[in-house]
């Protein structure tokens, strides 16, 4: 399961363009909607949202802690405004999901072990597929899904995303046909006898 991080907020009364000073105070506008939600304008603080966002990355699931509500909501990122499209965040958008009802995510493979093919028979691992879809509730969204690169025993050996054992409560969607790794053999050096 991911690890979950947690954001700080504050309800925001600052809307338009008074929202300079708010920046100017190291506070980031932002606002969270979602499925027959209403639209809530908060702040949070910038220095904290960008830390959070580099140590768990932009697909992370938030727990976002507004001030005066007594439950958390559990957030993703939607997006996220930049000054001069490339500077620092300028304002940020949160998509409230309901912790019991799946949803749909990108969730990258990490290759474990090692090849027999290429530890035995001197072969080139050929990763093909980085990232598959699946289908868990939010709270159950793994941060890698492990791939055993065991069965790579020889150079006709393939190993597919159906023979990857998703999660508990993790369905992948990606085409369990598509190529995750392969082992190419080495290249013989041919010489020529003299």
């Amino acid at each position: 399961m991911a690890e979950r991080v947690t954001i700080e907020a504050a309800p925001r009364e600052v809307l338009g363009k008074k929202v300079k000073q708010l920046r100017r105070q190291g506070r980031l506008p932002a606002n969270v909607y979602g499925k027959g939600l209403e639209s809530r304008a908060i702040d949070i603080d910038a220095r904290e949202f960008s830390r959070t966002v580099k140590q768990a990355g932009l697909r992370a699931m938030i727990e976002l802690r507004v001030a005066g509500e007594a439950d958390p909501r559990y957030v993703i990122l939607r997006g996220i405004s930049r000054a001069h499209g490339t500077g620092d965040p300028i304002h940020v958008d949160f998509f409230q999901v309901d912790p019991e009802r799946p949803i749909t995510a990108n969730v990258p493979l990490r290759l474990v072990g090692e090849a027999p093919a290429v530890r035995d028979l001197a072969g080139t691992l050929l990763p093909g597929l980085e990232i598959v879809s699946v289908r868990c509730r939010p709270l159950d969204i793994p941060d890698t899904i492990p791939v055993d690169l065991a069965p790579l025993k020889d150079f006709s050996s393939v190993l597919t995303v159906g023979d990857i054992a998703p999660p508990p409560g993790v369905e992948i969607l990606t085409d369990p046909s598509i190529v995750v790794a392969t082992v190419n053999p080495p290249r013989i050096r041919g010489g020529r006898g003299g």
